[in-house]
Formats: structure tokens, C-alpha cells, sequence
């Protein structure tokens, strides 16, 4: 299906040579003396572009490449107030800013949000892993945007919708309104220790130069994934809520917003192929849509095979240079696959990967899907690697055999997401409940586990691996970017410009240099827009950098692989036993579960309708926290339907 766009331009620059370019130099103080790793930004409202750099040691900053006109200019270190500077014409003479230190709400309004979020606390660790894994799918919880004046109504309605993507325990569900109630509303932040801001980036942290673009309208935006032509001029960002693309031309700062066809909805990740046309994931209309760079069209199709005219939920995609055929590569987080488009036939291939019952390291009440999330392709041998969020585990499609001949591992932390396979065919992992990444050798099946600061309220969303074998993370939880030399085990943390930039993708353009979009949702976000933010990073040495400690956890110790207690005592247990490792109906798996449910019971006599009610009533005696009890509830009704007369 083709569509007409309808398109707007938002801005569009003069550009300037470098020969041109102008400088804004000066040196920041606070009390007579310089201070170093102060980051100093200048702001052109007018083509909504910001470039600032760090300090150094004495305090003297100097930000180029700028045109020749007036900017807002921006001075900002954690524990120091902000200093902002109009009409600052770029050429002038040096522009020295004073500092002061941040007291009070000042203060306090910059903390992290890993740091607020360390004050909800929890019964016990599981419980705190579980919320992490459900609460903070689209939000750093804890900010001060997330500290809102909310009712317990309030909580308990986002709670619910967020419960949709997971399974929240009874007892975390019973127990979270007020726990959050009492951490964050009124005056119980008062009462919360001061603030200690983190000390101030140096070494190859402080050499990085930083970019961003805002874009879209305010507290309208979600850019929820971006990629790069193969240039590296033409950002393409993802707005997921309001359902169009923007292109940003990094050299012009014109701003094209293209709309995607009417019935798609839900952009959510945007990938070239090879040669060189956008494929993006729609994941609420269930399709693929191919946006040609030189017709400047959308194409859409079904992301399911043929005839279905939808698929689950398109989520993550990637394509494999190497491939002579450039198959388009997705995960369907609504279904337990992972599918295959061929670009130019446009046939599309679903790999059905292992049963639900089989993530046995889900851990208990954490697995109402298997959620198929994070998906890449190895340089090495070409096979692709996925992982299941929900599920726990990551896995391996051999895309030479017919069947995919599909094998999956249990990683030993919680929350496996965007995963990326090194140069080298090194999977690495970020552990986005667990605030951890890991790597992963096909080879010797074997992982090693790297803790993140503060790790138990961190949430690494997703990581990449640079060509040159660099990982970089996200800092999710704390508005950073880690940079992680696998050969020294050296992490470098790297400050975003702005607070509550909720990270969920790393790509890499062929300077070197990094990007990300802020992809919470805007309301939350200190601007309230949305922005996409190159990374220069300058220096790629360990200067001022932490020494970090793989590892290979003891499993018999990690709470979410320890088994879910079933109490299978009744008079059918042993029927029930079995039931619960039956193969769930391909009917119902790759279908409206509802209707299939509906559908099927209005074919039962009332003695088969007895017998499932009995069955039922001792699984939930059982086991009142069942995950995915609608499955339980399924497999019971196949059995009866197929055995009871």
C-alpha cells in the first residue's frame, strides 16, 4: 500500500563554512577560582540546536563551529546553580560566568533518578526487581517530573497500564500505591537525605563535544528510536505516540516531519536497509513500513505472514549488511517470534521460538509474555540473536536452516533488552531490571556479568558495540551514556545535557561519534521535548574512568531463579503437572487470544464446562501467582475439550 505524504518544514538554517565559523571562549568561576567539568552549552533557539562542551581544569571553555549570531549560553555541573546568558554573539569577546552553589529545591531538583528511586523501598529484592522491570518500562521513576501531586486513583490507573507490558506480584501491586505515596508526595522528599551530587566529569569524559536538536511540539513527543543515513547527515527519529518521522539534516537543522499512512500506528524502530530505504516496526497497527529516500513514500505491510493482515507487535529490527538477500530482521513482542521480511518480494517468514513454559529463569509472577525484544545480527557467522525481555532469556535463529534450529539460554540477571553482537561475535546484554551488563560467548556458552554504579537502581535500557569493539550503554536511570572497554574493563561515564533523558537506543555514525534520542515521554523531561544528541566523543582513552569486575553470579542465589512454589496437593495434582507443560494451541498463540478462548467454549457441554471450572479453581489454590494465567486457564480448556466426554 502506498501512500501521499503530507509534510512541514520546520526549520531551515543558512550553512557556514569552517573557515567562517565562530567561537564562544571564556572561563567559569565560582568564588574567584576556576572550576573544571562545568558544562557550558550555547543555545540557537531559533534552529532549536545546542552545542556545548566541558570545561577544563582552570575553568576556560571554548565551544566552535558556530555561526555568526546571538545564542543563549548555559553553564551547568551538578551541586551548582544554572547560569544562563542571553544575546551571546558568537565572535565576541571571552564570556566569563560565575557560579554559586545549589541549596534547597535547587538542589534537589537535580538529583537522578536513581538516586529518588533508591528512597522507595521494598519488602524485599524481588519484589523491588519486579517493579523495576514493569514501572520503569517509559519512565525514570523517582524525577521530580514523576513527583507529581497524584491522587491514589492516579497511581493506581498508570499502574495498571503499565501492568499490561508485565505482571506486577499481588503483593507489590497491593503495597505500591502507598509506598509511593509516602515517598513522593507532600513533605516526605523533605525529609529525604541531601542531595550529593556526583563529582565533577574529567579525563576523556570532559574532552567529549555535545550536540542536541530538539524537535516536535512541547509535551506532545516520544522519539522512541533514530538511525542514520549512511552519510551520517540525515537523523531519522521515531515520534511512537503522535506517529510520524522526522529527518533532521545535521548540517542545515532543517526539520521534515513526514506522517506515516493513515491506519499505522505506533512507529517504534527504524533501520536502513541495504540499499540504503527506512524499514520501521509499526507496532500498535501490527506492519512494516518501508519509507523510500528517493520517492519520499511509505510502503506498508503486513508484519505477519500472508494472509494475516497484522502481526502482534513489531518491535526491534535490524538487517545484516552481509546479506546477499537483506532480509529484514524483527522481533513481535505481542507474539512468542521472530520474523523475516524479504525487501523486494516482501514474503515474510515467522520463526516460532520456544514455548512459554520453557522460560524457566522468569522468575515467579514476572512472565505474563515472553515479550521477543532485542534482535542483531553476528558479523562472524551471520546468525541472529535475540532476546526475551519478559521472558529471561537470550536466544540464536541459524537463518540457513529451514526451522531457524532455535537455542536459547538463561542469562543469570534479570531483564535481558537491546542486546548487540561485537566485531568479534561477543554478544552483549544490558540487564535492565538488574543494572548490569554482560557478555555472552557463543563459543564456550559461558557469561561475565559488570555491575553499573549504583546498579540496583539502575535500568540499562539498551547498548550498541562500536566498530572499533567499544560497548556503549545507556544510562537510563541517570541521565548518561557509559562508554566500556572490553580489553581494560575501564567504564567511562559520559553526562546527557539535559536532566530526565529517558535513553533507549545507541547508534554510530562513520566519524565516530555517538547518538541517542530522548525517548520518555515529554511531560517528564526537563524541556518537555523531545531531542536527539550527538556525542563527539574526542578521546577514547581510560582517563578518569572506573575499573569494573566481571563476574559469573552464583544462580542458586539469584532470587528471581529460584522456583516458584506450587503447591500441587489436590486431588487432580498430578493432572495439573502435566497440563501445565502442554504446547499452547498455534490457534491461540498466533490469533486474538479473547475471541479463540470465546470461540472455543461455546463448543463444551456443560459436563466439560464443570470439569474445567474444577480444574481451574485447584490451579489458582495452587498457585495464586501463576504467571500468564490466562495460558494456565487455556491449556486447561484444550485438555478438557480434547479428553472429557
Amino acid at each position: 500500500m502506498k501512500t501521499t505524504l503530507h509534510f512541514t518544514i520546520a526549520t531551515l538554517a543558512f550553512s557556514v563554512s569552517l573557515a567562517s565559523a565562530k567561537e564562544i571562549r571564556g572561563t567559569v568561576t565560582q568564588d574567584g577560582k576556576g572550576v573544571g567539568g562545568v558544562f557550558v552549552s550555547a543555545h540557537d533557539t531559533e534552529n532549536r540546536r545546542a552545542t556545548g562542551v566541558f570545561t577544563d581544569s582552570d575553568g576556560t571553555y571554548t565551544i566552535g563551529d558556530l555561526h555568526e549570531k546571538d545564542y543563549r549560553v548555559r553553564a551547568r555541573l551538578k551541586g551548582l546553580n544554572d547560569v544562563w546568558l542571553d544575546d551571546v554573539t558568537a565572535g565576541s569577546k571571552s564570556i566569563d560566568i560565575k557560579m554559586s552553589t545549589a541549596t534547597g529545591w535547587k538542589l534537589e531538583r537535580q538529583r537522578t533518578a536513581d538516586s529518588a528511586f533508591g528512597m522507595l523501598k521494598f519488602d524485599n529484592h524481588r519484589d523491588k526487581l519486579n517493579f523495576k522491570m514493569y514501572c520503569s518500562y517509559c519512565h525514570q521513576v523517582g524525577t521530580v517530573g514523576f513527583r507529581t501531586p497524584e491522587e491514589p486513583v492516579d497511581w493506581e490507573t498508570m499502574i495498571r497500564r503499565m501492568d499490561g507490558f508485565g505482571a506486577l506480584y499481588p503483593h507489590t501491586k497491593r503495597t505500591i500505591v502507598k509506598r509511593i505515596m509516602d515517598t513522593y508526595k507532600g513533605d516526605a522528599v523533605d525529609k529525604w537525605p541531601k542531595y550529593v551530587p556526583p563529582p565533577a566529569p574529567t579525563g576523556a569524559a570532559a574532552k567529549a563535544k555535545i550536540t542536541w536538536w530538539e524537535m516536535g511540539k512541547r509535551y506532545e513527543s516520544q522519539y522512541h528510536d533514530i538511525d542514520l543515513s549512511p552519510d551520517g547527515r540525515l537523523i531519522y527519529a521515531l515520534n511512537i505516540t503522535k506517529g510520524y518521522m522526522v529527518t533532521v539534516d545535521t548540517k542545515t537543522d532543517e526539520q521534515v516531519y513526514r506522517k506515516f499512512p493513515r491506519g499505522s500506528y505506533g512507529p517504534h524502530s527504524i533501520e536502513p536497509d541495504n540499499d540504503g530505504h527506512m524499514w520501521v516496526t509499526m507496532c500498535a497497527s501490527g506492519q512494516m513500513a518501508k519509507y523510500d529516500i528517493h520517492k519520499k513514500v511509505f510502503e506498508v505491510y503486513s508484519s505477519a505472514e500472508a494472509p494475516a493482515k497484522r502481526g502482534g507487535y513489531p518491535h526491534t529490527l535490524r538487517v545484516n549488511p552481509q546479506d546477499p538477500e537483506g532480509l529484514i530482521w524483527y522481533t513481535d513482542a505481542g507474539r512468542n517470534s521472530v520474523f523475516s521480511l524479504h525487501p523486494k518480494t516482501k514474503h515474510v517468514k515467522e520463526y516460532h521460538l520456544l514455548s512459554a513454559h520453557q522460560a524457566v529463569a522468569a522468575g515467579k509472577g514476572e512472565s505474563r509474555g515472553i515479550t521477543p525484544y532485542g534482535i542483531d545480527y553476528s558479523p562472524v557467522d551471520g546468525m541472529i540473536w535475540y532476546s526475551k525481555l519478559n521472558g529471561n532469556r537470550i536466544g540464536r535463529i541459524d537463518p540457513s536452516k529451514p526451522d531457524g534450529d532455535i537455542k536459547e539460554w538463561n542469562p543469570p540477571f534479570r531483564g535481558p533488552r537491546r542486546l548487540h553482537v561485537a566485531p568479534d561475535g561477543i554478544i552483549w546484554v544490558p540487564g535492565f531490571a538488574s543494572g548490569v551488563f554482560a557478555k555472552f560467548d557463543p563459543a564456550t556458552e559461558k557469561w561475565v556479568v559488570y555491575d553499573l554504579p549504583n546498579k540496583d537502581n539502575q535500568i540499562p535500557y539498551a547498548l550498541n558495540v562500536a566498530p572499533d569493539g567499544m560497548v556503549w550503554i545507556c544510562g537510563t536511570g541517570d541521565d548518561t551514556i557509559h562508554r566500556f572497554n572490553p580489553k581494560t574493563e575501564i567504564l567511562v561515564t559520559y553526562p546527557l545535557p539535559n536532566r530526565v533523558s529517558y535513553t533507549r537506543e545507541i547508534e554510530f555514525d562513520p566519524d565516530g561519534n555517538v547518538w541517542t534520542p530522548t525517548s520518555g515521554p515529554s511531560r517528564h523531561m526537563e524541556t518537555g521535548y523531545g531531542a536527539i544528541i550527538k556525542i563527539e566523543p574526542n578521546d577514547l582513552s581510560d582517563a578518569g574512568g572506573i575499573k569494573l569486575k566481571g563476574y559469573m553470579p552464583d544462580r542458586s542465589k539469584l532470587t528471581y531463579e529460584q522456583p516458584r512454589p506450587v503447591n500441587y496437593t489436590g486431588p487432580n495434582a498430578k493432572l495439573l503437572q502435566k497440563i501445565a507443560q502442554t504446547k499452547l494451541p498455534d490457534a491461540y498463540l498466533n490469533g486474538k487470544h479473547q475471541p479463540y478462548v470465546d470461540a472455543t467454549y461455546k463448543t463444551l457441554t456443560e459436563k466439560q464446562k464443570h470439569r474445567i471450572h474444577i480444574l481451574w479453581q485447584e490451579q489458582r489454590k495452587a498457585d495464586p501467582e501463576m504467571p500468564n494465567a490466562g495460558q494456565y486457564f487455556v491449556r486447561i480448556m484444550v485438555y478438557v475439550a480434547k479428553n472429557v466426554k
